[in-house]
């Protein structure tokens, strides 16, 4: 079974080069898998760096983002060009955990799920460097949709999840262009009745680059993505 790690990176030059080192580390000796990294319009020197890296590492392959610019648009670019059994979605900032990756996988194998995932906020998840705004709100809204949803999960928001080439199709379309479409993933997944296994993860504030993520507009874009699921699901 292969597995595809897909990264979506906007701007990410100098956290990619380690990112995708120590992902291989955990990585190689136990699973077969590849790396898709999807270029979001990026205006450094990504582009560069994914050439020198995919040249040298076989497990490695970018696509430039062929949507607007966005991390739900690269990730929804990645869908269409993933290739394997199973696909991650991972941050090129090195905030996910790599072993976490082996965790879920091992998951979705012994336990025949189609899809994992991870919760930072369950026994055994850690959180380092969390902003405080950042963190009530993202409490508030995670319970208030667990809460609404009657589902017994706490991290709808998070992009860290594994999900089986038959779950993808299912949850297909994804229109969500921001980091809202981990929650439409999501959301769609148990709508569809998928069979999910939950994993603790760790999640770590970034060392390198700028954050993309932009607290008020995507608290906009997470509330009508909630909504507008809501009404579909």
């Amino acid at each position: 079974m292969e597995l595809c790690i897909l990264i979506p990176a906007k701007n990410e030059a100098l956290s990619l080069p380690s990112t995708i080192s120590d992902l291989c580390s955990a990585l190689m000796p136990g699973i077969k898998f590849n790396i898709l990294v999807v270029n979001d319009h990026s205006d450094d020197d990504t582009k560069r760096t994914l050439l020198i890296i995919s040249q040298t590492n076989k497990h490695v392959f970018f696509v430039d983002n062929q949507f607007g610019s966005g991390v739900g648009n690269a990730i929804r670019c990645g869908l269409e060009h993933w290739k394997g059994d199973a696909v991650v979605i991972v941050m090129a900032d090195a905030s996910d955990d790599p072993t976490d990756i082996l965790s879920s996988f091992n998951t979705l194998v012994e336990g025949n799920y189609d899809c994992v995932f991870g919760s930072r906020w369950i026994k055994g998840g850690k959180v380092e460097g969390y902003p405080l705004n950042k963190l009530i709100l993202n409490r508030m809204f995670n319970n208030l949709v667990k809460i609404i949803t009657r589902q017994d999960y706490n991290d709808f928001t998070n992009l860290f999840k594994m999900y089986s080439r038959n779950a993808i199709n299912a949850i297909k379309p994804i229109d969500s262009p921001g980091f809202s479409i981990g929650l439409e993933m999501s959301m769609k997944s148990f709508s569809k009745n998928l069979s999910i296994g939950v994993v603790p993860i760790s999640w770590k504030q970034r060392t390198q680059g700028e954050s993309k993520l932009n607290l008020l507009k995507n608290m906009r874009l997470f509330t009508f993505t909630f909504i507008k699921c809501l009404k579909k699901c």
